[in-house]
């Protein structure tokens, strides 16, 4: 009795190995190995005959083994066999943790039922915990996979391959995990649609140790409120390279997202935050920090997906968060104001001249906070002609899109020594007090100005001053920070010393005006930005050449062409559609 039952196991081990074909070489208890490139038919466990389909089919039906992997003999990794699909779809993976394994293997499974009206999905996975990973997947209209049970994982470890699907992954049940995968719109079959779809709540695509990288799609992730509202969706750690599309949508109904550490490049938008659509309410409570932007078409976070940065208060989707923003920036530190008590993320801003789409490319140093009258402070590594922006996040966790740029200052803007060339020149008096004028300028013994002139803003009417005549002498005096035409005979060095901190203010009437500009350095386009579309030309006198040169809509003739930076202390002509007050950029 004793001697049988210490020999029964073997003989049931037996049994079972030669019911189904000798297993093959390599085979390790729990894996059951497809040994055949075939879709249909097989048998599994078999040497050479248990097909992928067939080893779905035995693992669903209860077999010893749970680990789905391939035969490098039939999958060489360094030159990948393809399995491909009939019209029929592949049998669910329905058993609770059963794998589909193709890691140390070189495993594709493809479409190769073209031309079906209906689209074609690849593998689903509707056990729970199920996995799949170190597979490549091509062409499926439907979906390449469907992760369709709660906490079933696509990638991990091993992550997968998405080329050229409807749609790479659809995450449909809750705690589908997407990790280390790669899914490109490289295909025969034209460029791939959407990268991730999300129809279930608190499903994880990507952490920072297993990054997915998504590139060239209609767009990298949707989280879409298919059947109900979707909560908790995290976005972590990926890479996302778009040639033109979206890299993440939150349409109406996601709340509670976190779009975090991932690198966005080249999507016509960073994050879109939908508002109120159909029965679902605007996406709210959707935290969006840590990512980095770069060549984007469009803005980098738009609530409302809308295609314009909105007015605090007005977007409706993530709670109507406003923009925070900076109102002074230098190299000694920045300053702004945003929602009281929320959290603000400071940017190194991409800038292009006018700033209409500027977003945020780097985060810099860790968040601050605003106080209760939202106002906030930080010390920041940047420098003089860089440029910054802000991201807000309220205690809900909504964040705000990114404020309008502000460019960073030296801390003060210094006035000296104006040299006047023979012939006119247009330039600002920088004296520290007014200067009286006598019969003779600059001096009795140096008397080498004949002329002064003072333009009447938004006229064509002169004050002035000559040496040659006391008659007809309107203009008695040179006032600090004022601008004038002088007519000099030799050059002559006329006094400065003038020195701010901050941008000085300047009313201007409909017209033509001469300007000293007191701010700082930058393209027209921003220096002028507070002015809108009030602005129609600027100009700025050459006293080398003794002509205009002009910037402006690229009607000046090339010759006239002749600058594309406001530099402070100089002085400018600027026409106006109507009266306005310039803002200067902070010094």
């Amino acid at each position: 009795m004793r001697l049988a039952a210490r020999f029964l196991p073997v003989v049931m081990v037996l049994l079972v190995v030669t019911a189904g074909g000798a297993p093959a070489a390599g085979e390790s208890p729990g894996v059951l190995l497809v040994t055949s490139s075939a879709d249909d038919g097989g048998t599994c466990p078999d040497a050479v005959n248990c097909t992928l389909r067939a080893a779905i089919a035995a693992v669903n039906a209860g077999s010893p083994q749970t680990v789905i992997r391939f035969d490098p003999a039939v999958f060489p990794q360094e030159s990948p066999t393809a399995i491909a699909i009939g019209a029929t779809p592949l049998p669910p993976l329905m058993r609770a943790g059963a794998i589909v394994d193709g890691t140390g293997a070189g495993v594709v499974i493809r479409n190769g039922a073209a031309g079906l009206a209906t689209p074609l999905d690849g593998l689903r996975l509707t056990g729970a915990g199920s996995a799949v990973r170190g597979i490549t997947f091509e062409g499926f209209t439907g979906s390449c996979v469907v992760a369709d049970a709660p906490n079933a994982a696509v990638g991990g470890a091993a992550g997968n391959r998405f080329d050229g699907c409807g749609t790479a992954i659809l995450a449909a049940a809750p705690g589908v995990s997407v990790e280390g995968n790669v899914v490109t719109g490289e295909s025969e079959g034209g460029p791939q649609g959407i990268g991730i779809r999300v129809i279930a709540s608190d499903v994880r695509i990507g952490r920072t140790t297993a990054p997915n990288l998504l590139d060239g799609l209609a767009v990298s992730v949707i989280v879409a409120a298919d059947s109900g509202p979707v909560d908790g969706t995290v976005v972590e750690g990926n890479l996302m390279q778009q040639q033109g599309g979206p890299c993440v949508v939150l349409e109406a109904g996601t709340s509670d997202a976190r779009v975090t550490a991932n690198a966005f490049t080249g999507c016509s938008t960073g994050v879109a935050v939908s508002g109120p659509a159909a029965e679902l309410p605007a996406s709210s409570g959707n935290t969006i920090r840590g990512n980095t932007f770069a060549s984007l078409a469009g803005l980098a976070v738009d609530l409302d997906a809308d295609g314009f940065r909105n007015q605090p208060g007005t977007p409706a989707a993530n709670g109507g968060v406003g923009y925070p923003q900076v109102t002074r920036a230098t190299q000694a530190g920045v300053q702004g104001v945003a929602c009281p008590g929320c959290t603000v993320e400071l940017y190194l801003a991409h800038h292009t001249p006018g700033g209409a789409l500027d977003y945020g490319s780097v985060p810099l140093g860790p968040p601050v906070v605003a106080d209760g009258s939202g106002q906030f402070s930080a010390s920041l590594p940047v420098s003089a002609g860089q440029w910054v922006t802000a991201l807000a996040t309220d205690d809900r966790g909504n964040t705000s899109e990114f404020g309008p740029p502000a460019r960073v200052g030296a801390g003060a803007v210094v006035c000296g020594n104006v040299l006047l060339l023979p012939g006119w020149n247009h330039v600002a008096y920088f004296g520290s007090q007014p200067l009286v004028l006598g019969n003779v300028f600059p001096s009795p013994t140096s008397p080498a100005v004949t002329a002064i002139y003072q333009a009447v803003d938004g006229s064509t009417a002169y004050l002035r001053w000559l040496a040659a005549t006391v008659a007809g002498r309107t203009l008695t005096v040179l006032e600090p920070g004022r601008e004038y035409w002088f007519l000099a005979t030799a050059p002559v060095s006329l006094e400065g010393g003038f020195s701010v901190s901050f941008p000085v203010p300047v009313e201007l009437a409909e017209g033509w005006n001469d300007l000293a500009y007191i701010g700082g350095s930058a393209d027209p386009r921003d220096a002028f930005a507070s002015l809108g579309d009030r602005l129609q030309a600027v100009a700025k006198w050459d006293s080398v050449t003794q002509r205009w040169l002009r910037y402006g809509d690229g009607s000046a003739p090339d010759w006239a062409k002749g600058f594309n930076e406001i530099e402070p202390c100089g002085v400018y002509q600027v026409k106006l559609r109507e009266p306005a007050t310039l803002v200067p950029l902070q010094p």
